[in-house]
């Protein structure tokens, strides 16, 4: 980058030497925030413009600068796309091989660009565009060659291409988190690569030899992955669910610091509640795989799960038996909840939800009142009755709005005992919403605990412990407890 680039009078480079083997690099100083800035000097005027675009925007920048670096930026992308578009139609009328009887041109790139139109309508960039065969629409050849590429331009016709994108998520139902996939962003490059005119793949392409090469090439990478379990060890995890046939499924993967890999699901509906048979099974498993790899096997905290893993570590002197984090303190969540004050509240709530979310004109109304909805219960977590708690907490208000409204008067539920019961609880209950309060106290410290082993990207084993202790603390301070005693007890504990 030359040194008449503008963001070199508001920065100063600084070079880091080498030191103990690691190579030594540079990196850039803003003048006015001090903020470093790595990258090259380009992120540093888009530090200085504050266009929020790969780097944080200066504070502390005088407004002259600003515009100064915002006009260089504007003014460098018009002369770039100026440059390119007179490539492109130097390329499409054949000036860099020319119609001579050589077929080369006269050498100059720009010669006859007014003279001639547009012969390629795919889009790649490239003098080998002349000499291929376009079978495009004839409808849009004639709006590609009449059409010049100028920020403006390209600005409405990259939103043509994300409404396009974005339709195709809607009608088919897709959610929106798979655009963070990084296969989405492989498709779309792949497909910028091509240009116009890609024949899109058919469903018979899709599930025959599509599919095929996807499988050959998952079957690498796993391959991949098991080439390594000998020389670091592998954890074996044991994932117990039920399917929409209630059958008790056990879905077994194995882990190792380059990745998980599935090996398979088991039908285990004979024997889920069976100590002996399930150590039979993970013991199977582990001769599958190999004993002499084999570190550790993660299971669930159930009862017949932990005399599974003792009778496991009995025989198999060279491992260990792990409980899953995420279901001890679940586990934990649902023995607090049979404390008295607890399950007082979590009783009322349940009542007061099932009566709002099993009736729909009131849940309607409940909407209308509160803007969003009642977070429900689930069946298998327990952590969700207290989150459903923290969410009645949170519309405490709005719902009771709701029963001295008019519209709540004037219904008919207004004059049952159930609906009357429930006003009660919102209404007039004095512990309700004290216990509510309390609950809330001395169990979200846990919840969030719970929230950071049960997530995905980030592995929990090097934050659980002093997450817990965290979490120890929390509730102390909740509660209006003696810290420094807490303190010692939960890291003593």
């Amino acid at each position: 980058m030359s040194r008449k680039d503008p963001a070199w009078k508001y920065s100063v480079e600084i070079e880091v030497p080498e030191k103990g083997g690691k190579k030594g690099y540079k990196y850039l100083k803003c003048n006015f925030c001090s903020k470093d800035i790595k990258g090259g000097v380009k992120r540093v005027k888009e530090h200085l413009a504050c266009t929020h675009k790969d780097v944080k925007p200066c504070p502390k920048v005088p407004k002259e600068v600003k515009e100064e670096i915002s006009q260089y930026l504007k003014d460098y992308e018009t002369t770039k796309f100026i440059s390119q578009r007179k490539f492109d139609e130097a390329v499409d009328c054949g000036s860099y091989f020319g119609d001579g009887p050589s077929g080369f041109g006269s050498g100059n790139p720009l010669e006859g660009v007014n003279s001639c139109p547009s012969n390629s309508s795919r889009g790649v960039r490239g003098p080998m565009d002349r000499f291929m065969e376009n079978k495009g629409d004839e409808e849009n050849e004639k709006n590609t060659a009449a059409t010049k590429m100028t920020p403006t331009s390209a600005k409405e016709h990259r939103n043509q291409v994300c409404l396009d994108i974005g339709r195709f998520f809607f009608e088919n139902g897709i959610p929106f988190n798979c655009a963070r996939s990084p296969s989405y962003f492989n498709m779309l490059r792949s497909v910028g690569n091509y240009g116009r005119g890609l024949k899109a793949p058919t469903m018979h392409e899709m599930r025959t030899w599509i599919l095929k090469e996807e499988e050959k090439t998952t079957s690498e990478i796993v391959n991949e992955i098991k080439a390594t379990w000998k020389r670091t060890g592998v954890s074996l995890l044991s994932d117990g669910w039920s399917d929409m046939r209630n059958r008790s499924l056990i879905n077994f993967l194995v882990n190792n610091p380059y990745g998980t890999v599935f090996l398979k699901t088991i039908d285990a509906s004979d024997c889920v509640k069976d100590a002996q048979k399930l150590f039979e099974l993970l013991d199977d498993v582990v001769e599958e795989i190999g004993e002499d790899i084999v570190i550790q096997v993660v299971t669930d905290n159930a009862s017949a799960y932990k005399a599974a893993g003792r009778l496991l570590m009995e025989k198999r002197k060279s491992l260990y038996w792990t409980p899953c984090a995420a279901h001890c303190i679940d586990l934990m969540l649902e023995k607090i909840g049979e404390l008295p004050q607890h399950k007082n509240a979590l009783l009322k709530a349940k009542r007061v939800s099932n009566f709002i979310h099993n009736h729909q004109w009131v849940l309607s109304l409940t909407r209308k009142f509160a803007k969003k909805d009642l977070l429900r219960p689930a069946v298998t977590r327990f952590a969700t009755a207290f989150l459903t708690l923290e969410s009645m907490h949170q519309l405490k208000q709005p719902l009771q709005m709701m029963f001295v409204s008019k519209e709540w008067s004037s219904c008919a539920w207004a004059k049952k005992p159930e609906g009357k019961a429930v006003k009660k609880i919102i209404m007039n209950d004095n512990t309700f919403w004290p216990s509510v309060v309390y609950s809330i106290k001395t169990t979200k410290p846990l919840v969030n605990v719970l929230r950071i082993v049960d997530g995905e990207k980030t592995p929990a084993m090097g934050f659980i412990y002093g997450a817990m202790d965290e979490a120890k603390e929390k509730i102390a301070k909740n509660l209006d407890g003696d810290m420094e005693s807490q303190c010692f007890r939960a890291s003593r504990d």
